[in-house]
């Protein structure tokens, strides 16, 4: 009797487990298709919110008339699809469209929403309302933009800073200067104070973006400021050129300075106002112990361009930098025909490898090179030596292309024929190649006799094919 009691309530177990079951799958089912058309619905009501709201951002831009039904009142929630597509108008606003936005804002209601949200005692709302002030631009918000200056929070200085540096406004500029100057303040452990702490490239980034108003304030900090407060202000005034005598003795000054940060930016700040007073300057410079104040000081004597800076920047081709040594190439071919009887000097008495070919590269620019091939025919035997010597000592580093392609297709025969004698005793692909299509195909038969005694003599079977056309065949 106590086996059939226990089979029987061990069946009413499992016919109640199956029920549960039956139901639990019956109530899952309903409420997955619930949720599907719930979720269908509201991603419904938002894809022609959306189409409402383009349509509406569209006409606003466009200068019509919007539908009243988007603007009347403030909203009593954060729309996240109306400032997803406020974001887009706001970057394609010009500055006809741009007040009529901020003017939508504040009936909206939503700039007095950030506005109540920079004082949340949540850190992540404060930044958002900071960066949402700062795209709106409502000159209202402006005091509680400088106020989060100071804020708890690092994450909602920065976005501050960054808000602020889309306005140009006295105010402003005086927030951001005091902010710069907080930068040499240290506390006996040597950290600055908590509440002042903010990258110094956010803070210079700012300052960038207000232009020549800045410049005035920040000379007497490139001056007398500490060393963090020097590089920004070089920096500053690196980005934001001003050729005002002041500007000028002050970035002259820098570059005296003990800070090489100091003195590089002080020699980009001269080269992007073309200052020719500062070619001496930069040129001393250009022994500077550090590289990189080299580096910028010949990118400044290249942006000037003057013919004092030729010496100096030649013998900058040997420094022991490649990017100095390129930098002073690239000065040089700015100058162009200037330079060139100083790199040819150079060429021949210099005995730094990469200093030769950094003046063959910049030669290959000029047209000192088709000149001298040109020369090559000339009577008189001295021009065309010279012109030899010079193509000989260019082609033994390489440059050949030009020589080749004077040797295929130049209408003097005897400049094609001193051409093969200047190639004779080069055994690279390219000048082969030339050298049996002119042997094949030239006009002139000393031009054709010359070129098989040169690929003899290099040790090159005459009657073979083109080495170039062989390997692409």
């Amino acid at each position: 009797m106590g086996l059939i009691d226990a089979l029987d309530l061990w069946l009413t177990a499992v016919r109640w487990s199956a029920w549960s079951a039956a139901v639990v799958a019956a109530v899952a089912a309903a409420l997955s298709v619930a949720w599907r058309v719930a979720r269908r619905g509201v991603l419904a009501r938002r894809d022609r919110r959306r189409e409402r709201y383009r349509a509406f951002f569209e006409g606003l831009l466009s200068d019509q008339a919007p539908p009243a039904s988007i603007t009347d009142g403030p909203r009593r929630a954060m729309d996240g699809v109306f400032l997803g597509l406020l974001a887009d108008a706001l970057d394609r606003a010009d500055d006809a469209s741009r007040p009529r936005l901020i003017a939508l804002c504040e009936r909206s209601g939503y700039v007095a929403r950030f506005r109540r949200a920079a004082w949340s005692p949540l850190w992540w709302r404060r930044a958002r309302a900071a960066r949402w002030l700062g795209r709106l631009g409502s000159p209202e918000s402006v005091s509680d933009l400088i106020r989060l200056l100071d804020d708890s929070s690092y994450h909602v200085r920065c976005v501050a800073v960054g808000a602020l540096a889309s306005w140009r406004h006295p105010r402003i500029l005086l927030a951001l200067l005091k902010t710069l100057d907080h930068m040499g303040e240290r506390t006996p452990w040597g950290a600055l104070p908590r509440r002042h702490r903010v990258p110094i490239g956010v803070v210079t980034d700012a300052l960038i973006t207000q232009g020549a108003s800045a410049v005035g304030p920040l000379l007497p900090r490139l001056q007398s400021g500490p060393r963090p407060v020097r590089e920004a202000v070089a920096e500053v005034l690196s980005w934001s050129p001003d050729p005002h005598p002041r500007v000028r003795a002050a970035l002259l000054g820098a570059l005296r300075d003990d800070d090489p940060e100091v003195r590089a930016r002080a020699a980009k700040a001269l080269g992007k106002i073309a200052y020719a007073g500062a070619v001496v300057p930069l040129s001393e410079a250009l022994s500077d112990g550090t590289w990189f104040v080299r580096l910028q000081a010949a990118r400044a004597l290249g942006a000037i361009a003057h013919p004092r800076a030729i010496a100096p920047l030649v013998s900058a081709l040997t420094d022991e930098y490649w990017q100095v040594r390129a930098a002073a190439a690239d000065a040089l071919r700015r100058l162009g025909e200037l330079a060139v009887p100083a790199l040819t000097h150079c060429l021949f008495t210099s005995r730094d490898r990469y200093a030769k070919e950094q003046i063959v590269e910049e030669l290959q620019r000029t047209s000192l090179i088709q000149e001298q091939i040109d020369a090559l025919g000339e009577a008189r035997s001295g021009a065309g030596f010279a012109a030899q010597r010079l193509l000989r000592e260019i082609a033994r580093h390489g440059a050949t292309r030009i020589l080749l392609e004077a040797l295929r297709r130049h209408p003097t025969p005897a400049v094609r024929l001193r051409l093969i004698d200047l190639l004779d005793g080069h055994g690279s692909h390219p000048v082969v190649a030339a050298l049996h299509d002119v042997m094949n195909g030239d006009a002139d038969a000393g031009v054709r006799e010359a070129a098989r005694r040169a690929l003899t003599t290099g040790g090159h079977d005459p009657a073979g094919r083109n080495t170039v056309q062989g390997r692409a065949a």
